[in-house]
């Protein structure tokens, strides 16, 4: 963390305390939990990239606010450091759900994916707006990711990311709402039971499956009675056009995170996405 970055906190909120770094190894961004003399905590963050701070910025002003407090309460923000000081929250993350029999684990897991769904709604709804050209900006977007992923992926996954955007043609193009893009259970705090949001830094006008791509080639891959909970908590099922949808962001994503892996070296993390790019690829065969 910068000190310039905490000498503007202690302008906004006075003198502080660090309390703890809660920064991810991958270096997007650095993020200091503080406390205040008055006893209060907040976090400050500060992005590396300008697009990353500008996401997160335009998200808690526009959209964030119709999460009431199931989300943080933006404090500060300054271009010039790239940083913004936001509420802290209580309770603890999420856990990654595991292969279980366990009746009660199982009622935690299905109650806190189904008000998860709840939450996002309330995102979704935040904003609507028709966007014609959906299938040819995917497209776009993946040819630009092509040209980064040229020494990482081979012609054949490639291939399959574009036959499956392509099938997007085909389609009523969707309403795009504000979507998180990076909605795990990494992202969600749980505190008695309630559901907290957290991390907008990737938010962008999308169409509403984008934010169930992560959860899809993940956790719910071998637990779909988190799927069902989750869509039932967000009130809408899948039709067929929605899983067209879903099919082409869960590639176009797996290929980002690909790149973004290696950018940040992580090692497992890439494995991670080029094993759930192929297990796309035997569904879609």
């Amino acid at each position: 963390m910068q000190d310039r970055a905490l000498a503007y906190a202690s302008q906004v909120l006075g003198p502080c305390d660090v309390v703890k770094d809660h920064s991810w190894g991958h270096q997007w961004s650095s993020v200091v939990q503080l406390r205040d003399r008055a006893g209060h905590e907040w976090f400050l963050k500060q992005h590396r990239d300008r697009d990353r701070y500008l996401a997160e910025v335009t998200a808690y002003l526009r959209w964030v606010p119709t999460l009431s407090d199931h989300a943080p309460r933006l404090r500060a923000h300054d271009a010039t450091q790239r940083a913004i000081i936001l509420s802290a929250l209580p309770g603890h993350p999420a856990r990654w759900p595991t292969a279980t029999i366990d009746p009660t684990q199982i009622r935690a897991e299905t109650a806190m994916h189904h008000q998860a769904g709840a939450l996002l709604r309330r995102l979704h709804n935040a904003h609507s707006e028709p966007q014609p050209q959906y299938a040819a900006a995917r497209l776009e977007e993946l040819e630009l990711l092509t040209r980064q992923a040229a020494n990482l992926l081979t012609p054949g996954e490639l291939g399959f990311a574009r036959t499956e955007i392509q099938a997007l043609a085909s389609l009523p193009a969707p309403r795009l709402v504000p979507c998180h893009r990076d909605y795990t259970m990494r992202n969600w705090l749980i505190d008695s039971g309630k559901v907290y949001m957290l991390d907008f830094e990737w938010t962008q006008l999308n169409a509403w499956v984008t934010d169930l791509t992560r959860l899809h080639i993940g956790p719910w891959r071998t637990r779909p009675d988190l799927r069902d909970a989750f869509l039932d908590g967000y009130g809408r099922e899948l039709d067929d056009a929605d899983r067209v949808l879903l099919r082409a962001d869960a590639a176009l994503t797996t290929v980002w995170l690909v790149i973004k892996a290696r950018e940040s070296d992580q090692e497992s993390f890439e494995r991670a996405n080029r094993e759930a790019l192929h297990r796309l690829m035997a569904e879609a065969w």
